[in-house]
């Protein structure tokens, strides 16, 4: 072509004066590339944007997870600021009946005895809070071989725990970094049967969907991330599943 360029088409009236954009100006400056001239390797750029979508879809996947995150302390915090008000709460009541007792009977148990107990009640959720949040501390710390054995003894002393699901679901977390898929797949597994009104079901269907897909199994990751689409629609995982089969 030797830089120069043939325009094809309708030619515009003379005497209209055409505005240079300031694209025009630098396709058209010394050492620049034409603009409009076919550039070789579509493919890569196909290559690069699809490259570019993936770690898009990643980056969310993250956010969603960090929202995981923020979830969990929220409850935590909402649990701690119950535990405190239902402390005070108990705390009342049983001067209110100590002294009742005092008028009627003198010979009950002590005070000193009612506090211990309630004091005792009162930490059992702050132990349990505290044990999960050590179990996922290793994870933070990428001690994972760790972080899953006292999470699966987490989830295994508190079955009935909201935040049992949680430590299944980072469970599942670490195999996939350690690309043990099948054991990825059984923690995912277990939330989506096990509890299934969950807030982590979504997040764990669409993992098994992910695992599905990196295992050639089509059909099956479309399944479902079809799931997570219709029955949980308003989620960042239904978004997710989405981007991963619009790619296909």
């Amino acid at each position: 072509m030797g830089g120069t360029f043939a325009f094809t088409g309708p030619v515009f009236s003379a005497g209209v004066p055409i505005e240079q954009s300031q694209a025009d100006h630098v396709a058209t400056s010394d050492n620049a590339v034409p603009l409009n001239r076919q550039q070789p390797g579509n493919s890569a750029d196909s290559a690069l944007i699809e490259s570019l979508l993936f770690q898009i879809q990643d980056l969310q996947s993250q956010v969603a997870e960090q929202r995981g995150i923020i979830d969990e302390l929220s409850y935590q915090v909402q649990i701690l600021q119950q535990e405190q008000k239902q402390r005070y709460v108990d705390l009342d009541k049983r001067i209110q009946q100590l002294q009742e007792q005092v008028a009627n009977a003198p010979a009950v148990s002590s005070p000193s005895e009612s506090l211990d107990e309630s004091q005792q009640a009162a930490m059992t959720d702050e132990e349990i809070l505290a044990e999960y949040n050590a179990a996922k501390a290793l994870m933070l710390d990428k001690k994972f071989d760790e972080s899953i054995s006292k999470l699966a003894i987490f989830a295994k002393k508190h079955p009935d725990h909201p935040l049992t699901p949680n430590a299944w679901y980072w469970i599942g977390e670490i195999y996939l970094v350690q690309r043990n898929n099948e054991e990825a797949q059984n923690a995912f597994q277990r939330i989506v049967s096990d509890y299934s009104e969950h807030d982590k079901v979504p997040d764990s269907l669409y993992k098994l969907g992910v695992i599905a897909q990196q295992s050639s199994q089509t059909q099956q990751a479309s399944a479902y991330f079809e799931r997570v689409i219709q029955n949980y629609p308003n989620t960042q995982s239904a978004k997710l599943a989405k981007a991963r089969l619009e790619s296909n």
